[in-house]
């Protein structure tokens, strides 16, 4: 291992410790929002009697 690797190493684990990972920041509502696809769909969908 080089020194660059090590100095890169010990950068990245400072920016990380500082919580600088996280790509966005939660508001913790949870939303779900359906959508029609193949598997939900009407016309696809199986009969009693066809």
């Amino acid at each position: 291992m080089n020194q660059n690797e090590v100095y890169a190493a010990i950068v990245l684990a400072l920016h990380e410790y500082k919580g600088n990972n996280v790509h966005d920041i939660e508001t913790g509502k949870i939303t779900i929002v359906g959508h029609d696809t193949q598997w939900n769909g009407y016309a696809l969908s199986m009969t009693a009697h066809p």
